[in-house]
């Protein structure tokens, strides 16, 4: 009898201290965390308030953007930031015909790359990212922490490539995870301008002083420790055209993050033989091609599955009386020949 009082009185005592604001639940109950370092894992898919310290949460399934707070510690970011820092130089961004890096406009940024497992501290953060996107390390590349001073930003993009040998070493893309390693004091929005947001939402955003670049659609605002993983395939193997995100401008402030870009397989680093991995696309098959219906550049096929059909019409589609470049990718055979 007495051992039933006993578990009667430690579930009334859980469901009580439940009710308790974070910190002083804290206080009175352990840490929730594997004996692998796997923090404040609950899992919840809906319900849970943002306010909430320690969940991961579903911010939305399409497309599939989850968030997981305090992700990282505090000393951690701190060290991560005091190790990048001697080592930061201007961002680059991937030219879409040849996947060489070069300096453009839409990112004004700087950062570095630690090497996947360069020391004691990556590795424990690889190994919890594997864990959380049930990805294994060895397809990641390696960790870019990045700085963004006032004004600095990346314009909207996608994270997967188009460029002719994308799929040479381990694949695309599939998955990144971005973590904050500081707050922001106004602007550095991560916004995901595809995911729409409701006129009430941009109104509450607008009264919350979000930046008018973050209003364009799902955004988070910076917050210590942090981290978002989204994914830029689907289970069907296509690109996700509504993964497209970017950086806004940082208003007031700086803003430190760190990205893991993990490929669909191993990633080789090193003297480590990279291996060609084709993505497994099902799509219906298309109609037969009308005479004279073509694709005019070479990228066409992978505009089109990168959702510029719809998002740039004019130049992929056109009309009867102006065919467009991309006919034959968009399936648009029926517009008249573009030859």
């Amino acid at each position: 009898m007495s051992t039933w009082w006993l578990v009667a009185l430690l579930v009334a005592w859980a469901h009580y201290i439940d009710s308790f604001p974070f910190k002083l639940r804290k206080l009175l109950l352990p840490t929730l965390k594997s004996e692998h370092g796997f923090p404040n894992w609950r899992g919840e898919t809906g319900g849970a308030s943002l306010d909430d310290e320690e969940t991961v949460q579903v911010l939305t399934w399409d497309p599939k953007i989850f968030l997981y707070k305090n992700f990282l510690s505090s000393d951690e970011c701190d060290e991560l930031i005091r190790q990048a820092s001697p080592h930061l130089e201007r961002s680059g961004v991937s030219d879409p015909k040849t996947g060489k890096g070069t300096e453009q406009k839409v990112r004004t940024s700087s950062g570095m790359f630690f090497k996947r497992g360069a020391n004691e501290l990556v590795q424990n953060i690889e190994e919890r990212v594997a864990k959380w996107v049930m990805v294994p390390v060895e397809n990641g590349e390696g960790l870019q922490v990045l700085k963004y001073n006032e004004t600095q930003k990346y314009d909207a993009h996608h994270d997967y490539f188009s460029f002719e040998g994308r799929d040479d070493n381990g694949g695309n893309r599939m998955v990144t995870v971005l973590m904050y390693l500081s707050d922001v004091e106004e602007g550095g929005e991560t916004v995901f301008p595809k995911v729409p947001i409701s006129d009430e939402e941009k109104s509450r955003a607008r009264v919350a002083g979000v930046s008018e670049c973050a209003q364009a659609g799902l955004h988070y605002q910076p917050s210590k420790g942090d981290a978002l993983a989204f994914w830029s395939i689907n289970n069907d193997g296509q690109f996700e055209p509504k993964s497209l995100h970017g950086s806004c401008p940082v208003k007031k402030g700086v803003k430190w993050s760190a990205t893991k870009w993990i490929h669909v397989g191993h990633y080789a680093i090193g003297g480590e033989a990279p291996k060609h991995i084709e993505r497994v696309i099902y799509v219906p098959p298309p109609p037969p091609a009308l005479t004279g219906c073509i694709d005019k550049n070479s990228m066409c096929k992978a505009w089109a599955e990168t959702g510029e059909c719809t998002s740039n019409p004019g130049y992929m589609v056109g009309d009867a009386s102006k065919p467009g470049s991309c006919l034959l990718s968009c399936n648009r055979c029926d517009l008249g020949p573009n030859e």
